[in-house]
C-alpha cells in the first residue's frame, strides 16, 4: 500500500492541526443533480438543518480553534449552551449562508452578487489558512481561488469516493467479494440485467445511480418488473449510467443477513485511520437510521471482524490515492449462506456521514464505551420546545464524568422554529444500557416520538 493504515477501533485520530473555513453544503452533496437533491429534501426534511450536527464537531476535527462555520440555517440556542457549559466544549464562530449565495460561485462570471462579495472579503481577511465542506465542488473550489485559501482534498478525491460505479469497479480489479453487478447505460439493458440476477436466484435487485445518499439515489425492483422505465425515477438517469445489483436478503435460497457494519475513518496527507467499528440501524429498505457500537454480532467472531479490517484497509488506501482527505465511512453487508460468512464493502460515503458526529463525540466523551444513535421524529401533539429539559429533568441528559446518559446533539426545527426531529447520542458502558436509556427516553410522554431515517 501506498499509506499506512491504522486500525484502531475505539481511538480518536490525530486531526487537523488546522484553522478551518467549513461550508455546510449538504444541499451540494448530489454534484449539480438538483432533482435528487428536491427528493432528498422531501424525504428527509429540514435537510438544511442538518449542518448544524457539525457545530460540536469542528473544534475537534481542526485543533487550530480559529474555526468558522458556515451554515444555511441557526443551530439550536438552548444546544448550543449545553455544548458550552455542560460539555465544556470549544465551539467554532459560524455564520450563516444561503445555498444562492454558494451556487453564485458555480459559474466562471467575474461579477459576483454583491453578497457573495461580501462574503469572499470577510473570508479573505479570516486566518483560517483550509477550506472544507461536505464536498468538494464547483463553489468551493472558486471559493478556495477568491480567497488564496488551500482547499482540503480534492474535486476528484471527493466524487471518485462517493461514486458507486467507481467504487465497484475497484473492488472488482482488486479481487474483493463483490455483489452481482450489471453496467447499463440509461434504462437500456435492464431488464436483460434483470433476467440474468432471476436467472441466478435473486428476487429482488437493486438500481443504483452512481451518487446517493440515504436511500435516495437507489431503487429496489422485483426481478420481474415488466414496465421498469416507469418505475425509476428520472433523477437517477442524471449520469447516464447506472448499476444494478442483486439485492442480498434472505429471499435468495440459503442467505441469512447477519449485520450492515460501518468503519469509520479518517484520511490525511500521510495516513489513514480506521478509528471506530459500529453496526448500522438500516430500514427494511436499507435506509439509514443510526448506529451502534460496538456490533453485537460480531462479538466472539474474531475471523469476521478480521475481514471487515482487512478489506477496510484495502479501501481506506485506495481512497487517499484517490485524493479524498477527512473523515468518512464504509459500509459493509454480512451475510451467512448456507455455513459460511461473506464480507461485502456497500459503499464507501467519503463526506462527515451520519455516523461521524456520534462516533467522535463517543470518543470524546465515553472512551471505549458503548453508544448508540437514533433520529428520532417527534410526535407533533407535542410541545418541544424544552426537550432538554425534559430529557435533564428526568435524570438522563448526559454530562461530562456521568457513566451513562443521553446527549442530544442536533434539533431540526420546522419553519416556524419548533423542533419536528432530533439526532440523540446514548452513552453507557454496554450496549443493553445504551439501550436502556433508548426505551426510558421512550417512556417520556412529553416527547414521545418514532424512529427515522438519516
Amino acid at each position: 500500500m501506498s499509506v499506512n493504515v491504522k486500525v484502531a477501533p475505539g481511538d480518536l485520530p490525530e486531526f487537523w492541526n488546522e484553522s478551518v473555513v467549513f461550508f455546510a453544503n449538504i444541499l451540494s452533496l448530489f454534484y449539480g443533480n438538483t432533482t435528487e437533491t428536491a427528493v432528498l429534501k422531501q424525504e428527509v426534511g429540514a435537510l438544511e438543518t442538518y449542518g448544524s450536527r457539525l457545530l460540536p464537531l469542528i473544534n475537534i476535527m481542526f485543533r487550530g480553534r480559529d474555526n468558522l462555520l458556515i451554515l444555511e440555517s441557526p443551530p439550536d440556542q438552548d444546544l448550543i449552551a449545553y455544548f458550552k457549559s455542560d460539555l465544556k466544549l470549544s465551539l467554532p464562530t459560524f455564520k450563516i449562508v444561503k445555498q444562492d449565495i454558494y451556487e453564485s460561485f458555480e459559474g466562471q462570471s467575474e461579477a459576483l452578487p454583491s453578497k457573495a462579495q461580501f462574503l469572499i472579503d470577510e473570508l479573505v481577511e479570516h486566518p483560517a489558512r483550509l477550506i472544507d465542506g461536505y464536498v468538494v465542488d464547483a463553489s468551493l473550489l472558486r471559493i478556495g481561488s477568491l480567497t488564496g485559501k488551500k482547499i482540503l482534498g480534492t474535486p476528484t478525491g471527493s466524487r471518485n469516493g462517493n461514486d458507486k460505479l467507481v467504487l465497484h469497479e475497484f473492488l472488482q480489479i482488486t479481487g474483493l467479494k463483490i455483489y452481482d453487478s450489471f453496467f447499463v447505460q440509461g434504462c437500456n439493458g435492464i431488464a436483460d440485467a434483470l433476467k440474468a440476477l432471476k436467472s441466478k436466484g435473486y428476487v429482488y435487485a437493486v438500481i443504483k445511480a452512481p451518487i446517493g445518499a440515504s436511500g435516495v439515489g437507489m431503487c429496489k425492483v422485483s426481478v420481474d418488473e415488466v414496465a421498469i422505465q416507469s418505475v425509476i425515477p428520472e433523477y437517477l438517469l442524471y449520469e447516464g449510467q447506472l448499476l444494478i445489483q442483486g439485492w442480498l436478503d434472505e429471499t435468495v435460497k440459503g442467505v441469512t443477513n447477519i449485520g450492515s457494519p460501518s468503519v469509520q475513518l479518517f484520511v490525511d496527507n500521510e495516513c489513514v485511520t480506521l478509528y471506530d467499528l459500529t453496526d448500522q440501524i438500516l430500514s427494511a429498505e436499507s435506509i439509514h437510521e443510526g448506529n451502534v457500537a460496538p456490533p453485537a454480532f460480531l462479538m466472539g467472531e474474531s475471523a469476521c471482524r478480521d475481514e471487515i479490517f482487512k478489506q477496510a484497509r484495502v479501501a481506506g488506501a485506495w481512497l487517499h490515492d484517490q485524493g479524498y482527505r477527512g473523515t468518512g465511512s464504509i459500509d459493509f453487508q454480512v451475510i451467512r449462506r448456507d455455513d459460511g460468512l461473506e464480507v461485502r464493502i456497500c459503499e464507501i460515503n467519503a463526506r462527515v456521514t451520519g455516523a461521524t458526529y456520534p462516533a467522535i463525540l463517543a470518543r470524546t466523551f465515553n472512551g471505549r464505551g458503548a453508544w448508540l444513535m437514533r433520529n428520532i421524529r417527534f410526535d407533533p401533539r407535542h410541545d418541544t420546545s424544552n426537550l432538554l429539559q425534559t430529557i435533564d429533568a428526568a435524570g438522563l441528559l448526559y454530562r461530562p464524568g456521568m457513566e451513562q446518559g443521553i446527549l442530544p446533539f442536533n434539533f431540526n426545527p420546522n419553519p416556524q422554529g419548533r423542533s419536528v426531529k432530533g439526532q440523540f447520542l446514548f452513552l453507557a458502558p454496554t450496549v443493553e444500557q445504551t439501550l436502556s436509556l433508548l426505551k426510558k427516553m421512550q417512556e417520556l410522554d412529553s416527547i414521545e416520538g418514532v424512529y427515522d431515517r438519516d
